[in-house]
């Protein structure tokens, strides 16, 4: 019997399911987009802008990177036209 008491290991499981595709829920998809660009949040615009912009498939390749908790960590505040005149006049 052998006891590894002072090793540790942390086992992160693959973003992958059992037929080896990355698992992209709407949530991933609505972070994705809020993090990124969240002028686009409204139901119309993140629709378009998921299609557009291929944003399933830079959550695959964010998530089979590892760093899909990073990027959608950081919230970029709302900047358009609008805010910025406001906060200018």
């Amino acid at each position: 019997m052998i006891i590894l008491s002072h090793m540790t290991y942390t086992l992160r499981q693959p973003p992958i399911d059992l037929f080896g595709e990355v698992v992209i829920t709407l949530d991933d998809l609505e972070a994705w987009v809020a993090a990124v660009s969240p002028l686009h949040l409204t139901d119309r615009m993140f629709d378009n802008y998921v299609r557009s912009y291929d944003v399933a498939g830079k959550v695959r390749w964010s998530k089979l990177r590892g760093d899909f908790e990073a990027r959608t960590a950081v919230r970029r505040p709302i900047w358009n036209a609008r805010l910025a005149l406001g906060q200018i006049l």
